[in-house]
């Protein structure tokens, strides 16, 4: 072999041993060889079960035990509670519980600096039941740039809700009372945090009174505005009949209704019955979802059994629905964060597991608990 040519292949084989020895050191440093790396990979889909055979089986019951309650006989249905102030209750679950609800979107205080403690509370309970808690929080101030910065950095780190927002109060003897209330639903730097909600796809519940006049008007502008934000419409049924609802659903097909079973069924001030909902409900199927709002100006029993009641008079199909699915897909379409994402290939480094994750946020948030225990009480 020429000389010239023995000492290039001798320079290339060189090269080659110096850049395939480059790449395994920086393999090795970062964690990236095959078989030492944690990965995540995002899962977003929902598909609810077909369960009506299920409802028409648990009605049938119904004819046969006739001297139970209702939340008796729903017991094997899951029931979601969307609207529950109750985070400063540690016995929360188990109290709403007793009447067979499953999960509660939790909450505490709203728009006023002490929702910033209920907030830290409704995370706390999530972490000790993981399985029976949505963390929502309230508290941030709407008109300070601070506002949206704690808005961003809950959404980073897990919390699967925001709200309940005070984005109008003129009757409310409590709400139209709070620091950090807003004058309409698209006042200050709601725009912003809608665009956050948007993007991390996550669900913001609002308080809106009076809900008619320049109150809605605003929201209509905030949904047209913001089509892929979820905005769900508090207690939307309190001192407000369907037929004032139904123009709302029919041009916003972002905007969701927060059912108050209790009021429409026990609260004397009422003008409708759970009936005069119903048509509105089969109508727009994906739109309702049922909450006890802590069973405020009701008592427990009363909050709780009229979701049942309320459930009872729908078709199979839109009572799962509205029972549990619509809520369980606006949380189950949720990607996990970029902090989750580096918070899991930390702990699970570090806990020696190295393999693919599929999670969707509310996953994520689980298995940063099971992964905290586990490298905690290692040795």
């Amino acid at each position: 072999m020429p000389q010239t040519v023995r000492c290039f292949a001798l320079c290339a084989l060189t090269l080659a041993a110096v850049l395939f020895s480059g790449c395994t050191s920086s393999e090795e440093t970062t964690g990236n060889k095959k078989g030492t790396e944690v990965r995540v990979e995002p899962l977003t889909e929902y598909t609810p079960k077909e369960e009506g055979a299920f409802i028409e089986s648990l009605r049938k019951n119904q004819n046969k035990d006739s001297n139970k309650d209702l939340y008796e006989i729903y017991q094997d249905l899951t029931v979601i509670d969307i609207h529950n102030h109750d985070a400063s209750d540690p016995g929360a679950i188990g109290k709403w519980g007793e009447y067979g609800i499953d999960r509660l979107v939790l909450f505490g205080n709203i728009s006023e600096p002490s929702a910033q403690q209920t907030d830290k509370l409704a995370w706390q309970q999530y972490q000790q039941a993981p399985s029976s808690v949505y963390p929502s929080f309230a508290g941030f101030p709407i008109y300070e740039e601070e506002g949206v910065s704690i808005v961003k950095q809950n959404l980073e780190q897990g919390y699967l809700n925001i709200g309940e927002v005070a984005a109008a109060s003129t009757y409310s003897q409590t709400v139209s009372r709070v620091a950090w209330k807003a004058e309409h639903p698209n006042d200050g730097n709601f725009p912003k945090i809608y665009d956050l909600a948007a993007r991390y796809q996550v669900p913001i519940l609002l308080h809106i009174d009076p809900p008619n006049g320049e109150p809605i008007t605003r929201l209509e502008e905030a949904l047209d505005q913001h089509p892929d934000t979820a905005i769900i419409f508090g207690h939307a049924n309190a001192y407000n009949p369907p037929e004032n609802i139904e123009p709302l659903l029919n041009k916003h097909p972002n905007l969701y209704i927060d059912f108050f079973a209790g009021f429409t069924a026990y609260n004397p001030e009422s003008t409708n019955k759970l009936e005069d909902f119903v048509p509105l409900m089969e109508k727009y199927p994906d739109r309702f979802m049922l909450s006890t709002d802590a069973g405020f100006g009701l008592t427990t029993e009363q909050a709780a059994k009229a979701l049942y009641e309320t459930i009872d008079l729908l078709s199979p199909e839109t009572a799962l629905k509205v029972a549990y699915q619509n809520y369980e897909g606006l949380i189950e379409r949720q990607p996990p964060t970029e902090t989750q994402i580096q918070t899991i290939k930390t702990l699970s480094a570090k806990a020696g597991r190295f393999e693919t994750y599929r999670l969707n946020k509310r996953m994520a948030n689980e298995l940063i608990f099971e992964l905290t225990k586990l490298t905690e009480s290692a040795p």
